[in-house]
């Protein structure tokens, strides 16, 4: 097998499956070219991984368009909410994120905390712990609280339930507390009385 000659200077390049071009005819049209692209300035290749370098910018909480990941209502404002279980020789921390709407959000808030002051106590380390954890999910708790009634999810809302300090763990918790409290004033009133 003969290899072919190399082109010449001004001539047509060496079509072996079409037709041979002919003097002042247009070119065929050939079904089975690949389209060509423009390439860039200064990429000569064009470059594969362009689609994967354009990351998505993140949203700031100001935008419009944050939406409940519980229910998919808006107005949602972006928040972590905490908790804490205390074991004797462990402890783990737990969190939920996301943005929420005033009623998942407020839900959340209040089953995560009520949950902390009931599993939150039982290790050392976790008596200060869990106070802690209860005092930083006010912050989330606030924000939620400002937004105004969610609206258009793809399913109802969670059902916020009762107010922290009526829930059962919390009542639990606060009866020892209380007892703590008011044993600690006795022993003072008691001190100065007997001084």
């Amino acid at each position: 097998m003969a290899t072919p000659p190399p082109p010449q200077q001004g001539a047509a390049p060496h079509n072996p499956y079409g037709t041979p071009p002919q003097q002042g005819a247009a070119p065929q049209h050939n079904p089975y070219a690949m389209p060509q692209q423009p390439q860039p300035q200064g990429v000569p290749y064009g470059n594969p991984y362009a689609a994967y370098q354009q990351q998505p910018q993140p949203r700031q909480p100001h935008q419009a368009g944050y939406a409940c990941r519980f229910c998919g209502a808006q107005p949602a404002a972006p928040g972590t909410v905490r908790g804490h279980q205390g074991m004797v020789l462990m402890m783990r921390f737990l969190s939920t994120h996301g943005p929420f709407c005033r009623d998942c959000g407020t839900s959340i808030v209040r089953d995560m905390s009520a949950k902390t002051l009931w599993q939150g106590w039982w290790g050392p380390a976790s008596l200060f712990i869990t106070p802690l954890t209860v005092l930083v999910n006010l912050v989330p708790r606030s924000a939620f609280r400002k937004l105004g009634p969610p609206v258009g999810g793809f399913r109802p809302p969670l059902d916020p339930g009762k107010p922290l300090w009526q829930r059962p763990p919390a009542l639990i918790i606060a009866t020892p507390m209380a007892l703590i409290a008011l044993s600690i004033v006795a022993l003072i009133v008691i001190g100065a009385a007997t001084s």
